[in-house]
């Protein structure tokens, strides 16, 4: 363990970082590609994805503030 920063607590904040960031914007482009097709299913699924999207900014924007 480095005596300046906390290496474990970095690395956690990275992996959980890059898996939201890049989760995220895959399932908002699962979300288009639902929209794009025209079928009510695919509407269906683009509407779960995008509350999937929605409740991550509410996750993000809750985490954030209340620390």
């Amino acid at each position: 363990m480095n005596e300046y920063a906390d290496l474990d607590a970095l690395w956690k904040v990275l992996l959980a970082s890059l898996l939201a960031g890049a989760g995220l914007v895959a399932v908002f482009s699962l979300a288009l590609v639902g929209l794009s097709g025209g079928r009510a299913a695919g509407r269906a699924g683009a509407g779960l994805c995008f509350l999937v999207v929605a409740a991550g900014i509410v996750l993000g924007l809750y985490v954030m503030l209340a620390k």
